[in-house]
Formats: structure tokens, sequence, C-alpha cells
């Protein structure tokens, strides 16, 4: 059944999975590394006066450093034309013993961010494989895919209140055991850097922070002063539980659990009165998905479906180890919240696939100072998107979103249209299930 589902997994992947056929038949060609260039770029609108993307970062959680001092690791996209992030990407079998893959994004400014680089073992016994490097987190399902094998053109609201739009990516390194059963059952541990895990287990830059109360105090602060505990070594431990059952030939359904802890966690708060305090602690984050496949039963994609489901549920337990006031340093302080998503797609013509999305923020979420506690706002998206898969390498995309966000200035109710080009210039490896 293992060997069965893993076949079915690629058959639901990207198409561009025909280039790693080839190195199959080819012995010779298996060593060569497949090069490819993805372009990505869109053409967007809203009515939120060219700020819908900045609302849906700003939406009211539990995990925003209070007093509005977050950065965020990427452009807004603005009205008009955008040239998104041009991936470059290289795949390949090293040897008999390892594969690797590399993974960099060129951004619209210019700026190169390197995303992925790891190398995976590819013949250790019973069942165990290693990845080393810089890699995706298996934190979700959603998370180990890169933008542009996403059904959608921007990133769920779930992911964004929780990892941030690029998702949880780290140095480290990752154990899988595959257990010998008729069904499919994967184990896996990770450990990592974790300095990314934003915003539910942020890092904040103690330099910029002291200077920023320095400014508001009138006096002299320093980043020793914040007495932040230092964050050499991982910081972040994942464990994932992945489960699939035998459904037969035409469909295949994949469930799964992920449990993860990020130590040390931090946040600066600038809250009314005049406060500012700086936080330290530990961030529990637990997840569950549901995939589920039906494999088209016509050509280029007719009449597959897919509907897929995740849920985390994020804690963090710190304190105050800076505070203005010196009587409250050691003041507890907890964030929590919910967030999920629903998607479900359909290939209704050949080459032709529509999919509809719902999402949700702060699903009981709460801020709690001491024995004060304030309660997070719900935060909503609908989208719906129509894509036209006009080859194996190019896809065009029409996207509508309807968001229902709270923030800081209240509630905000808009509309974004996003009309989007993806395409694919060279060989690229094969997506996973």
């Amino acid at each position: 059944m293992k060997k069965f589902y893993l076949a079915s997994a690629m058959l639901a992947a990207s198409s561009s999975a025909l280039a790693a056929d080839d190195n199959a038949s080819n012995p010779m060609a298996a060593f060569n590394p497949a090069f490819s260039v993805i372009f990505n770029g869109m053409y967007y609108q809203d009515n939120a006066d060219g700020e819908g993307t900045a609302l849906l970062e700003d939406a009211d959680s539990a995990f925003h450093s209070h007093g509005g001092h977050e950065e965020h690791g990427h452009e807004d996209i603005k009205r008009g034309f955008n040239l998104n992030e041009t991936e470059l990407t290289m795949s390949g079998s090293v040897d008999s013993y390892f594969d690797a893959w590399l993974s960099a994004a060129i951004s619209s400014g210019g700026e190169f961010e390197l995303e992925e680089a790891w190398i995976r073992s590819q013949s250790l016994p019973a069942g165990l494989q290693v990845k080393a490097g810089r890699f995706l987190s298996a934190i979700g399902y959603h998370n180990e895919k890169h933008p542009h094998s996403w059904n959608f053109a921007d990133q769920n609201l779930a992911y964004l209140s929780l990892f941030g739009d690029h998702g949880v990516a780290g140095d480290g390194v990752q154990l899988t055991w595959l257990a010998p059963t008729d069904s499919y059952l994967q184990l896996g541990l990770e450990v990592v850097q974790g300095d990314n895990l934003e915003p539910a287990g942020s890092i904040i830059d103690a330099d910029d922070v002291a200077a920023d109360i320095s400014e508001e105090l009138g006096a002299n602060v320093t980043a020793e002063d914040l007495n932040l505990a230092d964050q050499n070594g991982p910081q972040l431990g994942v464990f994932t539980l992945r489960y699939a059952p035998d459904l037969g030939a035409h469909r295949a359904v994949q469930l799964g659990l992920s449990a993860a802890r990020h130590q040390d966690s931090q946040a600066f708060h600038e809250e009314g009165g005049g406060e500012l305090f700086v936080t330290q602690g530990d961030t529990d984050i637990f997840g569950a998905q549901a995939i589920y496949k039906h494999f088209p039963s016509g050509q280029y994609g007719k009449g597959g479906w897919s509907v897929t489901g995740e849920y985390f549920h994020a804690d963090s337990d710190q304190k105050a180890v800076f505070h203005s006031d010196a009587a409250e340093l050691g003041l507890p302080v907890e964030s929590k919240q919910g967030a999920a998503y629903v998607e479900a797609t359909y290939g209704f013509a050949p080459r032709w696939q529509i999919g509809l999305r719902t999402a949700a923020s702060g699903i009981g979420g709460e801020f709690s100072e001491g024995n004060e506690t304030e309660e997070v706002r719900l935060s909503r998206q609908h989208s719906a998107a129509l894509t036209w898969y006009a080859t194996e390498f190019s896809k065009l995309r029409l996207q509508f979103n309807r968001n229902d966000v709270h923030g800081e200035d209240g509630n905000e109710e808009y509309n974004q249209v996003f009309l989007q080009y993806n395409l694919s210039l060279g060989a690229h490896g094969a997506h996973s299930f």
C-alpha cells in the first residue's frame, strides 16, 4: 500500500514531475541536476486604498508585538502591476546516497533570499531518512509548498496570522521514519534554529528595541538592560505524524498531527499609559490536517477534485524581563489563539480548475497581562479562484477575496482582486502529495 500511495501522491502532484520521470528512465541523467526559473507576477486591485495586504498582516492577534514595532519580511502588494518573487531552483541526485535541493528567490527590489538548501539521505535502513540544511518545516501540509504550487495567489489568513507570509523554515535537521505497515504511516522530528517563526515565536532585535525604549523614556537603555536570554543554538522542535489509509486506485487521503515548541520567544509591548516592557518565554503550537484527493477521470485534470483543511492552536507563556515600571518586572503574559482554513478545488474541464477557500484567525484568542485579559477579535477571509493551466509549465489565475478584518483601527470589510501569471522555465522537481 505504501508504494501505491507514494505513486498516487506523485500522480496528484504538479505535472513538473515529468522531468523526474525522464531522469528515472535514463540512469545517466539521474545525476544531472534539474534547473528551473519560476516567474510569478500579478495585477492587483482592492477597495481599501491599496492597503488590503497590510490590513491582513495587521489583523488582531494575540501574537502581535503591541505598539507597532513589527517589521514584515516582504513587500506589500501594491495596486496595479507587481513582479512577485522570481524563484530559482536546482535539484537532483548527488549520488546513490544523497539527493539535494536548492531554492532561492529574487524579490522585485532585487534582494536575494536563500529559501531552501538541503541534502537528504536515500539509502538509510529501517525506513529512516534524514534531511539537513535549510528547509520548509513539515509543521503543516501547506507549509511545505512553495508559492508557485499554491492553489491560490496569496497566503491564506490562518498561516499569515501565525507563521507569516512565507511560512516556517529554518536551518537544522529533520528525521523521518516510514513504518513497516500496510498503510502509509510516517513519524517525523525536526530540530531547527527557529529564528523566523513569525509572529507566533517572534525573536526581537534587542538593539532596535532598546533604542525605541530609550527614545520613549528619554533615558539610555541598552540591549543588555533588556535581560533577554541568549538565542544560541536550536530554539524550535517539531514532531509530525502522517497517516494514509488505503482507499483504492482513484482517491487518496492523508491525515496528520503536529506539535512544536519554540524556546525563548520574545515580544516588545507598548501599552496605554506609557508602559513599555519586553517579555520572553516558551510557545507551543499544535496542528491537525486532513487532505482528500479524487484523481482526475478525464484528460488534463478534468474530474479531479480535492479538499484540504488545517487547524492550529498556539499558546505562549512569557514573563516581563524588562519593564518601565520596576514593580512590574516578572509580570506574566500569556498569548493564545487558533487559526484554520479549508480549501477545495475541482477540475471542471481539461486544464481548467476552480477553487474555493475560507480562513479565519483569532479563534478563541486571548492576550493576558497579569490579571487583565483582552479577547482577540475574529478575522475572516473568503476566496474564489479560477485557474487555466495552459500547459504543464504555465498557468493564469483570476482570484477574488472578500475580507472581514479586525485591526487596531476597528473593523474593515473589503475586496481584493488578483490576476496572476505563473510560468516555469526548465525542469522542475516533482512536488509532494
